[in-house]
């Protein structure tokens, strides 16, 4: 009997240090994935400051970047690779905005930025 008990605890504890060893390969990741948050939120947040820059130097007016995008029809969005290929395809297609679903919540770490689904047809 002392022999099989050695051997389930000697199981038990390999699966303790695989369990113990897999949630800390996912707090690396999720720490992985907060920092990329932080930054895609802060190179839209520039992007963004940017776009205004760009547009506000060729007018004298200082104007909402909603004012610029609406006049210039146009918008900056953050995407995923794969997002951006649907996007271009889409394009390709001739594809029509038909309307824009806002997601919930916005990326953390960039203030005022938000996500929104854009459904085409």
């Amino acid at each position: 009997m002392d022999k099989r008990e050695s051997s389930i605890e000697r199981l038990l504890h390999r699966l303790e240090r695989h369990i113990e060893e897999e949630r800390e390969r996912i707090k690396v990741r999720e720490e992985e994935v907060q920092a990329y948050r932080g930054e895609l939120g802060a190179e839209a947040a520039e992007r963004e400051k940017l776009l205004v820059r760009v547009v506000s130097d060729e007018e004298t007016s200082e104007r909402s970047l909603e004012e610029i995008c609406k006049e210039h029809r146009v918008a900056f969005v953050t995407h995923s690779e794969e997002a951006g290929k649907a996007l271009e395809q889409f394009a390709d297609e001739g594809a029509r905005l038909v309307r824009v679903i806002p997601g919930s919540g916005g990326i953390q770490g960039g203030a005022g930025i938000n996500g929104s689904w854009l459904v085409f047809e």
